[in-house]
C-alpha cells in the first residue's frame, strides 16, 4: 500500500474529485479526513469507506474560515497523532458554472466568495496544517488548479484568478517549506465529468465542444485521484513546487474557442 498508516485531509471530498482521492487514498492505506460543508454527502463518503475496511472521518469544514480548518486539523491529530498529506481541493465550482463572468459584469459577492473558498481556503487550511508537518519534518501538500488558469477561458475571470494565485501560492510554498521535509505540488486538471459538470455536459452540443479539445476522451474524478496518489506517495519524493496538468491533451494544440456559451447552467 503507497499510503499505509499516513494520514491525509482531503478538502471538498463530499464528491467529485475530492471524493475519488479520498476512497483511493484509503483504499491505500491512509486515514483520511472528509472535510466539505456538504454533511449529507461527507458522511455517505467517510461510512463508504469504513464499509470497505478503510478509516475515515467526516468533519464539516469552512475552508473560508480558520477555525475550522484548525477543527479538522484538531480532530487528525485526535484520532490518529500526525497529518502526512493535506490535499486542497475544495472549490466552488457549481458557483463558476452558473455565475462566475468577465470582470466588467462580475458580481462583487461571486468574487469574494471564490477567491475566499479557493484560494484564501488553501492558505487557510495550510496555515492549520503546516506547523504539524513541520513538526514531524515530513509532509505533502496538494493543491488543485485548473487548466483555465494557464490558458484563458472567456468569462470565467474570478475562478482563473483564484486558480491563478494557487499556482503560485504551490511554488511559493514549496520553496518557504522544502528545508522541512515537506513537498508541495499543484495538480491542473482539464474538464472532468463531477457532479458539478453533469447539468453543463448534459447539453449535447456543449458535451461535443468538450470532447473536440481533448486528445483522449473527458476525465473522470479517478484519473485526477491516481495522479494526486502518486504525488502524495513516496514514489515523488523528487517532484515538489510543480504544476503538473492533466487534462487529455487540451493543452496541447490550438483551436478555435466555439464553447464559451455552453459554460452557463442558468
Amino acid at each position: 500500500m503507497q499510503l499505509a498508516d499516513r494520514v491525509a485531509i482531503i478538502t471538498g471530498a463530499a464528491s467529485g474529485i475530492g471524493k475519488a482521492t479520498a476512497r483511493l487514498f484509503a483504499r491505500e492505506g491512509a486515514r483520511v479526513i472528509i472535510a466539505d460543508l456538504d454533511e449529507t454527502n461527507g458522511r455517505a463518503v467517510a461510512t463508504a469507506i469504513q464499509a470497505d475496511g478503510g478509516a475515515a472521518e467526516f468533519v464539516r469544514t469552512d475552508v473560508s474560515k480558520f477555525a475550522d480548518a484548525q477543527a479538522a486539523a484538531a480532530r487528525a491529530m485526535t484520532l490518529w497523532g500526525r497529518i502526512d498529506v493535506l490535499y486542497n481541493n475544495a472549490a466552488p465550482t457549481r458557483l463558476c458554472n452558473e455565475k462566475d463572468r468577465a470582470v466588467h459584469e462580475l458580481d462583487e459577492a461571486v468574487w469574494d466568495t471564490m477567491i475566499n473558498v479557493a484560494l484564501k481556503g488553501a492558505y487557510l487550511m495550510a496555515k492549520a496544517v503546516l506547523p504539524v508537518m513541520m513538526e514531524q519534518r515530513r509532509g505533502v501538500v496538494l493543491n488543485t488548479a485548473t487548466i483555465d488558469a494557464l490558458i484563458a477561458e472567456p468569462g470565467i475571470d474570478s475562478y482563473t484568478a483564484a486558480k491563478g494565485g494557487i499556482i503560485a501560492l504551490t511554488r511559493s510554498m514549496a520553496l518557504n517549506y522544502a528545508k522541512h521535509g515537506i513537498r508541495v505540488n499543484t495538480i491542473s486538471p482539464g474538464y472532468v465529468v463531477t457532479e458539478c459538470q453533469v447539468d453543463w455536459l448534459a447539453n449535447p452540443e456543449a458535451r461535443k465542444f468538450a470532447e473536440s479539445t481533448h486528445l483522449t476522451r473527458l476525465g473522470q474524478p479517478e484519473d485526477i485521484a491516481e495522479l494526486a496518489l502518486f504525488l502524495a506517495s513516496d514514489k515523488a519524493a523528487f517532484i515538489t513546487g510543480s504544476n503538473l496538468v492533466i487534462d487529455g491533451g487540451f493543452s496541447a494544440f490550438k483551436y478555435q474557442h466555439q464553447g464559451a456559451d455552453f459554460f452557463r447552467t442558468e
